[in-house]
């Protein structure tokens, strides 16, 4: 009797863990309050800006011409700070400065080839006038920028822009046509 008590005792434990294991039931995270043990979360898979990073670029510049309501050429002979580049499919923020506080800014997701600027590519740079500096940003699609070579140790290529404005200290418009290079290796 007691081994046939034993017998049934073993197959229903049986069933009922066959049957707890056949359902999958959807995994929760502990509760660190009630268990005082911290949730630990996965990296994530898409490559981050690191401003610390050493990007092992040497040195690098930018160059432009502007024409339009201003006209001039202008040039950023230093690689400055940030310079982070991550080929793609990575991210980016590059700036380049020349003197008197101007400087050429191009970030975003890196890419190959010729891209126009968006939210994900912004394309900025500061010129002298007569007025003070003034202040160009592309991030709606009105300047194409190629970027190549794309490679972990140098990166460059040239931009176009049809139309890009800024605001002058009295509050006016300022449109120019603006074209350039950078590089940095």
């Amino acid at each position: 009797m007691r081994k046939r008590n034993a017998a049934a005792a073993v197959a229903t434990a049986f069933v009922l863990i066959t049957g707890a294991c056949g359902r999958e039931e959807p995994a929760s995270l502990p509760d660190p309050e009630r268990t005082g043990v911290p949730i630990e979360l996965e990296d994530s898979p898409t490559p981050s800006i690191d401003p610390d990073a050493e990007t092992g670029f040497a040195g690098g510049t930018a160059a432009l011409t502007v024409t339009g309501t201003v006209n001039g050429s202008e040039t950023y002979p230093v690689l400055g700070s940030p310079a982070l580049w991550v080929p793609p499919p990575g991210e980016f923020a590059m700036t380049w400065t020349g003197p008197g506080g101007r400087v050429f800014e191009l970030g975003g997701v890196s890419f190959t080839a010729q891209q126009p600027t968006s939210p994900e590519r912004v394309l900025a740079f500061t010129i002298r006038s007569f007025d003070g500096p003034l202040e160009f940003r592309s991030e709606d699609g009105g300047c194409l920028v190629t970027i190549s070579p794309a490679l972990p140790d140098r990166m460059g290529g040239t931009f176009l822009c049809t139309a890009i404005e800024a605001t002058t200290v009295d509050g006016s418009q300022v449109s120019v046509a603006a074209q350039g290079t950078f590089s940095a290796e």
